[in-house]
């Protein structure tokens, strides 16, 4: 029996740059309860916060959303709409079995996330993180960098955002090169196996989906000596320890991760010189954060509409 309208979000800071979504929901007489804490849920706190407010629709983050979760929460929740472009961690055949609906906001992030690889690249290549750091503590010491111009550049994952990324690097003159279990046809790519990529790639960016991984440390192994290594995509598809061993030795020249298996991450990637590391950043852009809100709602609604709720 549904008792309440409730709907919570679980992304931490869902609504900043939209501030007109709290009227959306009670103009459909529905509340908004938010995440209480600022930081991806565990299992345990979604479980705990769903049953406090047992609340009819979920505007899901990435916290782990399982058969466990879903079957406690059965009896009051009808949907579930993902503020993102994947659902990798909601159990969509649980929640399929206890007729509970799912979305994603498919499509939105593509430039946010792209644009934010391709910044990445760049800032990689020119060393820019390691100036600013010397010039801010007194050492005026320019530091020889490199062109995107003429590199390889390897795409796990040649969906959307993968494209994007691949366009990209092409414009600004790379080899583009890429692996997904999908053909693909472009001009201006070439689809080879994981094994030719990671060793002909000067650049290995990471775009695909699932959980499984990606660069193990046989993998990372293999990679190209003195390689650029990316991911903006899903946190577990590095090994993130023989990720820290590979710059340690030179097999990897720099890194830039942007995802983490656990978050918030403060793993021994943190003490190293050769990485960037960002908080999970990629959908980031206020353009693209306020199309992938204001769509997740509107899924959440049609979804509630489907259930007979509204």
């Amino acid at each position: 029996m549904i008792s309440s309208k409730t709907v919570i979000a679980t992304t931490s800071s869902f609504g900043a740059e939209s501030p007109e979504i709290p009227s959306v929901f009670s103009e459909h007489g529905l509340s908004l309860i938010t995440n209480p804490t600022g930081r991806k849920l565990s299992e345990r706190e979604l479980q705990d916060l769903l049953q406090l407010h047992k609340p009819v629709g979920l505007l899901a983050g990435t916290e782990p959303v399982t058969c466990a979760v879903l079957e406690q929460s059965a009896q009051y929740l009808r949907v579930i709409s993902r503020v993102g472009v994947g659902w990798d961690n909601v159990d969509r055949e649980a929640a399929g079995k206890l007729g509970i609906l799912v979305y994603r906001t498919s499509g939105v992030l593509t430039d946010a996330v792209a644009e934010l690889t391709i910044g990445l690249v760049l800032l990689a290549l020119r060393s820019v993180s390691s100036a600013d750091r010397k010039l801010r503590s007194g050492v005026w010491q320019k530091q020889m960098g490199s062109l995107l111009l003429g590199k390889t550049v390897g795409v796990v994952g040649f969906g959307q955002i993968g494209q994007r990324v691949g366009k990209l690097a092409d414009a600004f003159g790379a080899k583009v090169i890429f692996h997904d279990l999908q053909l693909f046809d472009f001009p201006w790519a070439r689809a080879v196996s994981l094994g030719e990529l990671l060793c002909e790639s000067d650049i290995v960016t990471l775009h695909a989906s699932g959980q499984n991984r990606v660069l193990g440390q046989a993998e990372l192994r293999s990679l190209k000596k003195g390689s650029i290594v990316l991911n903006t995509a899903r946190g577990g598809l590095v090994d993130e320890n023989a990720l820290h061993d590979c710059l340690l030795n030179g097999r990897v020249r720099f890194a830039c991760l942007d995802v983490f298996e656990n978050e918030p991450y403060n793993g021994p990637l943190c003490s190293l010189e050769n990485v960037v590391l960002t908080p999970h950043i990629g959908s980031y852009a206020r353009e693209a954060r306020v199309l992938m809100e204001q769509t997740a709602v509107e899924n959440l609604l049609d979804g509630l509409r489907k259930a007979g709720v509204l």
